[in-house]
């Protein structure tokens, strides 16, 4: 029989992975809008013939927890025109909550002794 501490570690595996997945040192962001950070703050309203179930289930995910565009790309078969419509008339209709990671990257252009 697990202990309680069991669902708690399968918990911080699961967060720590994902933070590294967002933050993974050795990637390049493809553009500036690979650093932004989305997390939905309520259900859109978007035209009946745009809701397929890759944009359901990418909202879904959006409203539990917060992932970037190449997350998205990587985890959906959604195309980059389909994501940056669909990022546009969230944005739009002040649905998401959007975070420029690269304000939490380090400096890595000061030195040391800066």
């Amino acid at each position: 029989m697990p202990s309680a501490i069991h669902p708690f570690a399968a918990w911080a595996r699961r967060s720590s992975s994902f933070l590294a997945e967002l933050f993974r040192k050795d990637q390049q962001p493809e553009n500036a809008a690979d650093l932004l950070i989305y997390r939905l703050k309520r259900w859109p309203k978007l035209p009946s013939s745009s809701m397929s179930t890759d944009i359901y289930r990418t909202l879904s995910v959006m409203s539990t927890r917060p992932v970037n565009r190449r997350w998205i790309l990587n985890n959906s078969s959604l195309q980059a025109d389909q994501l940056d419509l669909l990022l546009h008339r969230l944005i739009e209709q002040d649905a998401l909550d959007v975070t420029d990671a690269a304000k939490y990257r380090p400096d890595t252009h000061r030195g040391l002794n800066a």
